[in-house]
């Protein structure tokens, strides 16, 4: 018999509480009334007490209650095996993990003499699989009589830069195994265990019958620290600041450690950072200025246990920002526009750069220049204003119209309503004030607010607002508590336009002085104009459209519709492989760390740089147990010494099945302490008159 919990025998030393109640509890005496015996002789006398145990059939019982409580909640098991002939034929396929973390020094190499130790103790008859695993699982060498082969395979194995998933190969080693017949059945699973890697692998088991042998190559401790993030922000005169978020993984706090940014191949600083025990720190380079166009970035921290996450790439680019055009009406004053002049004058993420010209006087030239429109409080009565405005939004632009008590829109005319989307509206009046009641938290202005302590629109106060009855065609994304849109779009052309019915101001209603207001004018803004942050670096294992790169919002001409150019992919190495180019999206993947190029085979200018970086999961050494990993897998502990280098298996050469007996004993002592109450209440009600007591 073994146990899955020991600690819990501890236990035991309970029995000291029943043992300790039966030798110093006394009972009540029953109290008798007696007349006064106050002419009655006192005489004195001594008494002595032995204790003694009064209920020895009580006292059993409470002990073995206390001891079967303590045996349930260790977990006793027997391992119920059916025998396998021995010296029968075996089916072993070597799982190995050639996950990024392996790197760490001298796991590689442990990981690799594991496999090759389950390959020495296999005998005549004995047939081999190799198969390895990081994020997928690949099988390398089937189930073969060749040993030297399954040998030969490993020797041509090495660590990728992917993340680790343990439950993707222990399902191909099942599957492996699952047509094998008559033979012995295992598996030699032999990785680091990284706690990461085994989030959602509860939900696996190996098929009835195979064995699993679990080899750790997890050091006792593990230090290492990590680059995970580089963020560009932009700052004043056209510079910026660059953010690098570094995370350490070991005990030990780190102190003044160098951190060095490189742009386009030239170190520009150093920054020492210091960071607690499993914590994090920021590295804060200021007043950068960075060469036009896409340049390579690079951090990089001294070298440590795993190297491949002393490197951080990405893509260094000035950032474009929003060019936002106010378009006012004149009778307003030059107060109507400022609280959303400086909401968006606020961030840097993107930066958002504000300007102001009278709508009467809009012309093409000025709205050329703008990424985003606003429509602030004013009338769209002149057609020829309205045309300007639809032809600028099919070409791509975001417009948010704002409708207050200058909109006049008895005056608007048919181009202006169709610019609108929605018919001539009417003016309401709440004298007792509206609350925005519905939002579409699917919405992309609205989804930074779904989660909790978000940011709650229902604090702000309505007295005036325009009531619309928007047109086919057109998504209500927010309503008043009456029912009325409060805000709705619609798309034009490549372009879509925002419409909200009352003010952005403190003139209608108080939404300005909520703390929602700024992130939602930010919202409004990132939405209309369809902006995306640029993509400065993704992970290792992800993959990109090619018109993202060098079509349509790339750097490179524009698009790739009728293009017979041949594209090519530059790896890392500098080794070149063509990219096929098909009817649908043509998708890139990136497996490994280090920098692309995506160009044209015979045009260098038309190209684009890809940074790509390791997972930062992979920097999480923290191992998972390997007990854990055998009990869920094939449904048994591992018996002692049954883990480790060594690869022993768990079960040896049977297959274990594991009877559970933790619920008979809990049965048991509920039995044991409902026998005990009853005797306990039938015998305390029967207690003898010990004494006397005056009146």
């Amino acid at each position: 018999m073994s146990f899955l919990a020991p600690w819990f025998l501890a236990g035991l030393g309970l029995l000291s509480i029943p043992i300790i109640i039966h030798l110093t509890h006394r009972q009540r005496s029953r109290v008798t009334v007696f007349p006064s015996l106050m002419f009655l002789r006192k005489l004195p006398f001594k008494t002595m007490n032995r204790r003694r145990i009064r209920h020895p059939l009580l006292f059993a019982l409470r002990c073995i209650a206390v001891i079967l409580l303590a045996l349930a909640f260790s977990r006793p098991f027997f391992d119920s095996v059916a025998e396998v002939e021995a010296g029968s034929a075996r089916d072993v396929v070597i799982l190995l993990d050639v996950s990024a973390s392996l790197g760490y020094e001298g796991r590689w190499e442990a990981a690799l003499d594991s496999a090759r130790a389950v390959l020495d103790g296999l005998g005549e008859g004995d047939r081999a699989a190799v198969a390895t695993f990081d994020e997928q699982a690949r099988e390398r060498v089937p189930l073969t009589l060749d040993l030297a082969a399954a040998r030969e395979a490993l020797t041509g194995l090495s660590t990728t830069d992917l993340g680790t998933r343990l439950e993707a190969g222990i399902q191909l080693a099942g599957r492996i195994l699952s047509e094998s017949e008559d033979r012995t059945r295992e598996v030699a699973l032999v990785s680091d265990f990284q706690r990461t890697g085994w989030e959602d692998g509860g939900r696996v088991r190996l098929p009835d019958g195979v064995s699993l042998r679990a080899a750790s190559v997890a050091p006792d401790e593990a230090a290492n620290v990590a680059l995970a993030e580089a963020a560009v922000r932009a700052a004043d005169d056209g510079r910026v600041r660059l953010l690098a978020r570094l995370a350490n993984m070991g005990e030990a706090p780190v102190e003044r450690l160098p951190v060095s940014l490189e742009i386009a191949g030239r170190t520009v600083a150093t920054v020492p950072v210091d960071m607690p025990p499993r914590g994090v720190g920021t590295a804060v380079f200021e007043d950068l200025a960075l060469p036009d166009g896409r340049s390579r970035g690079r951090l990089t921290v001294p070298e440590d246990g795993l190297a491949i996450d002393n490197e951080f790439r990405f893509v260094a680019a000035p950032e474009a920002g929003l060019r936002t055009l106010i378009l006012e009406n004149n009778r307003r004053g030059s107060d109507g526009s400022l609280f959303l002049e400086r909401a968006l004058g606020i961030g840097d993420a993107p930066r958002i750069e504000t300007s102001r010209t009278p709508a009467t006087g809009l012309d093409a030239g000025a709205l050329s220049a703008a990424d985003f429109a606003i429509l602030n409080d004013g009338d769209l009565a002149d057609a020829g204003r309205a045309g300007r405005l639809r032809e600028w939004v099919s070409e791509g632009g975001g417009l948010l119209i704002v409708l207050g008590r200058d909109a006049s829109m008895n005056r608007w005319s048919d181009a202006g309503l169709a610019l609108l989307g929605a018919g001539p509206g009417s003016l309401v009046d709440a004298a007792d004030g509206r609350r925005l009641s519905w939002l579409d938290y699917d919405h992309p202005v609205f989804e930074l607010f779904s989660g909790p302590r978000s940011g709650d629109f229902s604090g702000a106060r309505f007295d005036r607002f325009w009531s619309m009855e928007p047109a086919e065609g057109t998504a209500v994304v927010a309503r008043f508590d009456s029912g009325e849109p409060a805000l709705f779009e619609h798309p034009v052309g490549e372009g879509r336009v925002l419409v909200w019915t009352s003010t952005l101001d403190r003139f209608w209603n108080d939404l300005a002085l909520q703390p929602v207001f700024l992130p939602f004018v930010h919202r409004l803004a990132l939405h209309a104009t369809g902006y995306r942050e640029p993509e400065r670096w993704i992970e290792a294992g992800g993959v990109l459209e090619l018109t993202a790169l060098v079509g349509p919002g790339g750097t490179g001409a524009a698009g790739l519709a009728g293009d017979e150019a041949e594209w090519v992919l530059v790896d890392p190495d500098g080794d070149r492989q063509p990219v096929e180019v098909g009817e649908g999206p043509t998708w890139i993947e990136f497996p490994r760390a280090g920098f692309y190029q995506v160009a044209l085979r015979d045009d260098a200018d038309r190209a684009t740089t890809v940074a790509v970086n390791p997972r930062i999961t992979e920097s999480d050494l923290t191992p998972v147990a390997t007990e854990r990993v055998v009990e869920a897998v094939a449904g048994v502990a591992p018996a002692a010494g049954g883990t480790g280098e060594d690869g022993a298996t768990a079960g040896g050469e049977t297959v274990p099945r594991r009877a559970e007996l933790w619920w008979v004993l809990l049965l048991l002592a509920g039995l044991v302490l409902g026998v005990e109450s009853v005797l306990a209440n039938r015998w305390t009600r029967q207690r003898p008159v010990s004494g006397l007591a005056g009146a």
